[in-house]
């Protein structure tokens, strides 16, 4: 019996030497030289004013009426800082593929409106693109922009009247930074998308409830199909475009899919109409998932 207790004496001594030997390696001797989890005043940030979250969840925006702050995740730790100035932000957009954003900005004058398109990169303060547009009409403002980082074309939306039927303007500008107005047979021009590959510009017809495509070489026709009123939802980055057809009250009811020089096919029945406004290509891609 008394080997028997020293035997099992001997084992707690063993499995207690065992156990400080292995805390003194993992929290002393192991230990890093410093901490590498945020400060607790950046955990408990809270972050004001309307947010936007970049793709990969890297960075967030915040934008309210003086500046924009762009902080970094998940750490919240502040990186850029934009004074705003006289300046209102109307649009605000991070790219799908890049941790880059485009912010449309106007300011308003006594008589006539001026809007600014800049790019936004959270780690440098040199803006690779900016593009002001002066002596638009008073309340102008940027409400839309369409962009592929594949052919670097960026066409931009632009609301020149609010009422009484909102009217709009489309921008073109190239790889070069060059800037053309793009004239269409109507100035009541809803949402706009492009294809990922090709210079081509899908919009919709407000006034004729119709989908067009209209090509960097000025070319243009209706792609939607020639019975019923459609809505554009958007365009993939397969050039797959999503377009809404709208029963009598105006509301979406069928999903269709297609490409350029193809027809477009049933994709899905909305068990309850939507309000085309509030339909976006991310939503209806998640509905098939």
């Amino acid at each position: 019996m008394n080997n028997w207790k020293k035997y099992t004496l001997w084992i707690i001594v063993a499995v207690t030497f065992q156990l400080s030997t292995y805390l003194y390696l993992d929290r002393i001797l192991l230990a890093p030289a410093s901490s590498f989890q945020t400060s607790e005043s950046d955990e408990n940030l809270v972050i004001t004013g309307k947010t936007y979250y970049s793709p990969n969840g890297s960075y967030v925006a915040s934008v309210d009426n003086t500046t924009v702050k762009i902080y970094a995740l998940p750490s919240k730790k502040l990186v850029r800082t934009i004074n705003l100035g006289t300046k209102k932000v109307s649009y605000f957009k991070w790219l799908e593929d890049r941790n880059i954003a485009l912010m449309g900005l106007h300011e308003d004058n006594k008589d006539s409106s001026k809007v600014l398109l800049t790019q936004i990169n959270p780690t440098r303060t040199d803006e690779a693109l900016s593009t002001t547009i002066e002596k638009l009409p008073a309340g102008s403002h940027i409400t839309d922009i369409a962009c592929s980082t594949a052919t670097n074309v960026v066409y931009m939306q632009v609301q020149t009247v609010t009422t009484p039927i909102p009217l709009f303007r489309v921008y073109r500008i190239d790889a070069n930074y060059n800037l053309q107005r793009i004239y269409f047979n109507t100035e009541r021009i809803g949402r706009i998308g492009v294809l990922f590959d090709q210079d081509s510009l899908i919009f919709e017809d407000l006034k004729k409830d119709t989908i067009l495509v209209r090509h960097g070489n000025g070319s243009w026709r209706v792609i939607s199909p020639s019975q019923g009123k459609y809505r554009l939802v958007g365009v993939d980055g397969k050039n797959n475009i999503y377009i809404a057809q709208l029963n009598a009250q105006g509301l979406a009811e069928h999903l269709y899919v297609g490409q350029l020089g193809k027809e477009f096919t049933l994709n899905r029945n909305f068990i309850i109409p939507i309000d085309p406004n509030n339909l976006n290509l991310a939503d209806v891609l998640s509905m098939g998932k």
